[in-house]
C-alpha cells in the first residue's frame, strides 16, 4: 500500500513538472524584443526615383522552452499604386552569419519566414536587410517620405526602439526641414522626437532616440522634400488614356450601342405595321390556328392550352373530367381528360400534329389524360410550340433579318466596349476607382447593346404585319362592349348565321375563346360566353359538357383553371435536369506590415 502511494505521488509530481516546463497551449507570439533598431538610407536611382536600403536589427528574447523556431516579418507589396515589394533580402545574426529564411507572397504582403525547424531559446539577434523603391510620394506642395517603420500589427513589446535615416547627398539639399514622428496604436496622434544633423559629403542624418514600445504600438515618420525631388513611377503619373480614356471610349461605345439597339426596335416596330389601322374582327381563318397566331401576335405564353381548346371548340376533340373528379375547380382532383372525336375537323397541319402528339395513331374515341408531372410530355409540347414559331417563318409571316445600319453601329459598340474594358484592366493598377467603377459596367453594357445591334432578329414580313393587325382586330373585338360586338356582327354579311337569319353568336364566341386565351383575356371572355350560353339555353357546351353539371356561373374560372393546368403540365421539368504637413497619425504611412514569432 505504501509503495503504491509513493508511486502515485511520483507520477503526479512528474506530471506537474512537465505541465509547468511545457505549456500545453504555448503561443509563438509569447516573447519580447530587447531592442529593435532600424536604419534607412534614402537615395535616388539612375532614373531619379526614390530608393531606400533598409536594415532592421531585432534582438528577440524567447522563452526557455521549445516554443519558437524564429520570427516572421511581413512587408507590403505596394505603396500608393506602385510596386514596393522588398527585394535583395538577407538575414544574418549579429556577427554576419547567414540565418536561413523563406519568403512567400499572399497578395498583400511579402512574408519573410526567418529560421528553420530547430527551436530557439533565449536571446537571438536578427539583422534583416532589404531594398525598397518608390517610397517617396509627391503631394500637392511637397515630396514626402511617410513610412511606418515598425509595425503596429505586433504582439511583442520592445524595450528599446530606435531609428536613423541617412539622406544621400543628392536628396539632402532638397530637405525642407519639416519632419514628423507619431507613435502609439492605430490612428494615434501622439508624437515622438526626431533629431536632424548634417554629416560629411553633404549627407543629412535624422534619428529617433531609443524609447520603449508596448505591443500593438507602432512608429510612423514623415520627412519632407521639395516638390519634384524624385521622379514618380508611371503608375502615379497622370495618364489620360488610362485615367479618362476608358470613360470617354466607354461613353462613345454606349451611345453607339443604344442607337444600334434603338434602330433594331424601330425596325421591328416598322415591319410589324401594315396599315396602322386596327379594325375589329370577329373570326379567325383556319389558316391561323393558335400555335401559329401566337408567334405572329407576339403572344406565346398559352399557345398549347389555346390550341387544345381550339381543337375542342371546332369539334375535333372534347374536354372531359377524370373518372373520380367531382369538380373541375377542386384542388388535388384528377387532371382533365381529352377525347378524340373527329380528327378530320383539324384543318391546319399544326392542328393535325397536335392531335398526333396527344393521341398518336389512335382513332376516334381514344382518350388522353393530362399528366401533372411528365417531363417527356412537357418536352413534346414545348417542341410543338417551337414548331408553331418555325411555321410562322416557313409560311412567310416572320423572317430573321438584321439591320445594316444597326449592324455597323453595333460592331462599333462592341469594338469600343472591348477597348474600354481592355484599357480599364491595363490601368487597374493605378487604382483609379472612379474610372474602374464607371468604365467597366459601361463597357459591358455597350457590348450587350452592340450584340443586339449585330444579331439577326425575328421580324414580320409584309404578310406577317397584315396578319398581326388582323389578330389585333380580333383582340379589339374581344375587348369591346357586348352591344358594340353585336353591332359589328350585324354589319357583316359574312357572319355565320342561324336558319332564322340571326348571327350564331355562341359558335362565334366559342371559336374566339382560344384567341382570348392567347391574349390573356380568357376570364373576361368566359363571362361573355356564360351570358351567351344562358341567353340561348345551352346547358353544357359540346366541347366541355361537364361544365353544365357544375353550373355555367363558374365558366370563366373553369377556363382559366384549365389553362393553368395545361401550362403547368407543359412547363414541368425534372429536378435532375462571393504626414509632415500636419494631421498625420501612427500607422498612416507606407511600409509597416506585421511581425511575430514562428
Amino acid at each position: 500500500m505504501v509503495r503504491l502511494w509513493i508511486l502515485l505521488t511520483t507520477l503526479l509530481t512528474t506530471l506537474g513538472v512537465v505541465l509547468v516546463a511545457s505549456p500545453a497551449h504555448a503561443d509563438v507570439d509569447d516573447f519580447v524584443y530587447d531592442s529593435w533598431h532600424v536604419s534607412y538610407q534614402l537615395d535616388v536611382d539612375e532614373e531619379g526615383r526614390a530608393v531606400a536600403r533598409v536594415t532592421e536589427k531585432l534582438v528577440a528574447v524567447f522563452p526557455d522552452f521549445d516554443q519558437n523556431r524564429g520570427i516572421v516579418r511581413a512587408l507590403p507589396l505596394t505603396y500608393e499604386k506602385a510596386n514596393a515589394a522588398p527585394h535583395e533580402i538577407s538575414v544574418t545574426d549579429e556577427s554576419g552569419t547567414a540565418i536561413p529564411f523563406d519568403t512567400e507572397d499572399d497578395g498583400t504582403f511579402r512574408i519573410i519566414l526567418i529560421g528553420d525547424d530547430n527551436f530557439v531559446r533565449g536571446v537571438h539577434t536578427y539583422v534583416i536587410s532589404y531594398t525598397l523603391h518608390d517610397v517617396i510620394l509627391t503631394t500637392d506642395d511637397r515630396d514626402e517620405f511617410y513610412w511606418d517603420i515598425v509595425p503596429i500589427e505586433r504582439a511583442q513589446s520592445i524595450a528599446a526602439f530606435s531609428a536613423e535615416f541617412d539622406v544621400a547627398k543628392d536628396l539632402a539639399p532638397r530637405l525642407t526641414g519639416a519632419t514628423a514622428c507619431f507613435t502609439g496604436t492605430a490612428y494615434s496622434t501622439e508624437t515622438c522626437e526626431m533629431s536632424e544633423a548634417q554629416v560629411d559629403s553633404g549627407r543629412s542624418k535624422l534619428a529617433i532616440a531609443p524609447f520603449a514600445l508596448p505591443g500593438g504600438s507602432g512608429v510612423t515618420v514623415g520627412i519632407a522634400f521639395e516638390r519634384g525631388s524624385v521622379v514618380q513611377p508611371p503608375v502615379r503619373l497622370p495618364n489620360p488614356l488610362l485615367d479618362i480614356g476608358p470613360v470617354v471610349i466607354g461613353a462613345a461605345a454606349l451611345v453607339l450601342g443604344i442607337v444600334a439597339a434603338a434602330l433594331v426596335l424601330l425596325e421591328r416596330r416598322r415591319r410589324r405595321t401594315h396599315r396602322g389601322v386596327i379594325v375589329a374582327q370577329y373570326e379567325v381563318p383556319e389558316t391561323l390556328p393558335p400555335l401559329l397566331a401566337g408567334p405572329i401576335a407576339g403572344e406565346t405564353k398559352s399557345t398549347i392550352a389555346a390550341e387544345v381548346v381550339h381543337l375542342a371548340v371546332r369539334g375535333a376533340i372534347r374536354i372531359e373530367d377524370g373518372a373520380e373528379s367531382t369538380g373541375f375547380l377542386g384542388r388535388g382532383k384528377p387532371q382533365p381528360v381529352l377525347r378524340l372525336l373527329d380528327q378530320t375537323r383539324a384543318g391546319d397541319g399544326l392542328d393535325r400534329r397536335t392531335i398526333s402528339d396527344l393521341f398518336g395513331s389512335a382513332g376516334a374515341g381514344a382518350t388522353f389524360t393530362l399528366p401533372k408531372k411528365d417531363e417527356q410530355f412537357g418536352k413534346k409540347m414545348l417542341a410543338l410550340a417551337s414548331d408553331g414559331a418555325k411555321q410562322a417563318t416557313k409560311r412567310g409571316y416572320l423572317e430573321r433579318v438584321r439591320s445594316r445600319t444597326a449592324t455597323m453601329l453595333g460592331a462599333g459598340a462592341i469594338a469600343l466596349g472591348a477597348g474600354t474594358i481592355g484599357f480599364t484592366m491595363i490601368g487597374i493598377a493605378r487604382e483609379n476607382w472612379f474610372t474602374i467603377l464607371i468604365a467597366l459596367p459601361v463597357g459591358i453594357a455597350a457590348i450587350v447593346l452592340g450584340v443586339i445591334g449585330v444579331m439577326r432578329h425575328t421580324m414580320h414580313t409584309q404578310r406577317g404585319a397584315e396578319a398581326r393587325e388582323y389578330l389585333a382586330g380580333v383582340r379589339e373585338f374581344i375587348r369591346v362592349a357586348e352591344a358594340d360586338r353585336l353591332r359589328l356582327l350585324q354589319g357583316h354579311t359574312t357572319a355565320e348565321r342561324r336558319p332564322d337569319g340571326s348571327v350564331n353568336v355562341v359558335v362565334l364566341y366559342e371559336r374566339l375563346l382560344p384567341y382570348a386565351m392567347l391574349f390573356g383575356l380568357e376570364k373576361e371572355w368566359g363571362k361573355v360566353l356564360e351570358v351567351a350560353y344562358q341567353e340561348t339555353g345551352v346547358v353544357g357546351p359540346v366541347w366541355y359538357p361537364a361544365l353544365g353539371a357544375y353550373g355555367l356561373s363558374h365558366l370563366d374560372r373553369s377556363i382559366s383553371s384549365f389553362s393553368d393546368s395545361f401550362t403547368s403540365s407543359v412547363s414541368y421539368s425534372s429536378s435532375s435536369s462571393g504626414g509632415t504637413s500636419g494631421g498625420g497619425f501612427s500607422g498612416g504611412g507606407g511600409g509597416g506590415g506585421f511581425s511575430g514569432g514562428r
